[in-house]
C-alpha cells in the first residue's frame, strides 16, 4: 500500500485570496476617522486605489484629519510635509463634506500643493450613470 504524502496548496490558496479580499474591503473605512461624520457630494467618476493614498478631512463643523489623526489647521501643512516626504508620488484625497464652503476646500487644496502633493484629488459618493 502506498501513501500519498503530497501538501495540497489549493486550500491554502483559496483561504489566502480570501484573506486579501477581507483587507482590501476593510482598509478604507480603517484610513477614515469614525467619529467623524463627513456627507461627500455625489459624482459620476471611477475610484481610485485607497491604501496608498494620504486623505484629508474636512467635517461641516470644521474638524480637520490626515488620514485618521484629527489636527488643527495649522499643523496640517506640515504634517502631510513629513508624509509626503517620505512617499512624493502619494495621491492626496481631499473628504470634505458637501456643506462646506468652497474656498475652505480651496484652502485644503492650496496647503496640500504647498505641502508638496504632485496628486490631489476631491472625493465624492459615485452616483448611478442614469444622474440622479
Amino acid at each position: 500500500m502506498e501513501i500519498n504524502s503530497k501538501i495540497e496548496i489549493t486550500p491554502l490558496v483559496g483561504v489566502a485570496l480570501i484573506l486579501v479580499i477581507v483587507f482590501m474591503v476593510t482598509s478604507p473605512l480603517i484610513m477614515a476617522p469614525m467619529d467623524m461624520e463627513v456627507d461627500l457630494p455625489k459624482a459620476a467618476t471611477r475610484e481610485a486605489k485607497s491604501e496608498t493614498n494620504i486623505t484629508i478631512s474636512l467635517s461641516k463643523t470644521g474638524v480637520i484629519a490626515l488620514n485618521e489623526d484629527k489636527l488643527p489647521r495649522q499643523n496640517l501643512q506640515g504634517a502631510l510635509q513629513v508624509r509626503l516626504k517620505e512617499h512624493p508620488e502619494r495621491l492626496v484625497v481631499i473628504r470634505a463634506d458637501k456643506n462646506v464652503r468652497h474656498a475652505e476646500i480651496l484652502d485644503l487644496l492650496t496647503i496640500a500643493k504647498n505641502a508638496g502633493a504632485q496628486n490631489v484629488a476631491l472625493a465624492t459618493v459615485q452616483r448611478n450613470r442614469s444622474g440622479s
